[in-house]
């Protein structure tokens, strides 16, 4: 059985000290990976799916990679809209630490997409990446498929946060839907837990590691949520099981009056 970390939306800042929305997103960062390791003790995989930086730079990107490599366990890195994926991909590039698009893991392929649409907080996936897609499916027929991205592909039920959905998710939809080895797809972007089931594959997203927005909702807001992560467990049968965890309490500081962040 494999066990799998992911959390997304880490949100660094270029100095440790800075504070997003009045939370300081790198301690609780640290906090979130802290605990799920105390908890689950030890992960085949990490996956850390998008928005690493909320403005990037060296600084921010070199301290993430700090703290991800001293788990000495492999770790793949996708990019948000907040990210500068080339940066990303120069910087995050260790014996642990990757931007690295595939992966097989026992009895398991591990697909992450690029997501990110250069200049635009919409998702977008791109021919190049379609056309990858469908070559890793291809190339491993029978074998059980976790995909990830940053951006949703189906509805997050909240109106604001669907006008930044991937633009051709129905695309995407259809290249998953027609390859029964795909079991799981899990993203980030919505700072919220979410569990659907659609053409017999579950679609996941991963709880921010700093504030979590208001679910269901027309217009941003950030709720009370604490911190969190998701862990998969993936059977060597194509079968799985996945859970969300939270810190014990809502982020010190958290300012839920601002209107964006």
């Amino acid at each position: 059985m494999l066990k799998i970390l992911q959390i997304s939306d880490l949100h660094i800042l270029p100095d440790a000290a800075d504070t997003l929305l009045g939370v300081n997103t790198e301690f609780y960062f640290q906090q979130v990976i802290q605990q799920a390791h105390a908890t689950h003790v030890k992960f085949d995989l990490i996956l850390v799916t998008g928005d690493l930086a909320q403005h990037p730079c060296s600084e921010s990107y070199m301290r993430i990679l700090h703290i991800l490599n001293s788990y000495h366990t492999p770790t793949l890195c996708l990019p948000g809209n907040h990210d500068d994926f080339a940066l990303m991909e120069s910087l995050l590039n260790t014996e642990w630490v990757s931007c690295h698009p595939h992966f097989i893991l026992e009895n398991w392929q591990i697909i992450s997409l690029q997501s990110q649409k250069p200049g635009s907080a919409v998702g977008e996936i791109s021919p190049t990446q379609l056309q990858f897609l469908s070559d890793c499916l291809l190339d491993y027929p029978d074998t059980p498929t976790l995909l990830t991205m940053h951006h949703h592909c189906i509805s997050s039920e909240s109106s604001w946060m669907d006008t930044m959905q991937i633009v051709n998710s129905d695309t995407l939809l259809d290249c998953i839907s027609a390859s029964a080895q795909v079991k799981i797809v899990t993203y980030g972007h919505i700072h919220q837990e979410t569990n659907r089931y659609q053409h017999g594959i579950g679609f996941f997203s991963a709880p921010a590691s700093c504030f979590q927005f208001t679910p269901r909702s027309t217009c941003f807001g950030v709720t009370q949520q604490p911190p969190g992560y998701r862990v998969f467990e993936l059977k060597d049968d194509g079968s799985y099981q996945t859970q969300c965890y939270w810190l014990a309490a809502a982020p010190a500081g958290l300012n839920p009056d601002l209107k964006s962040y």
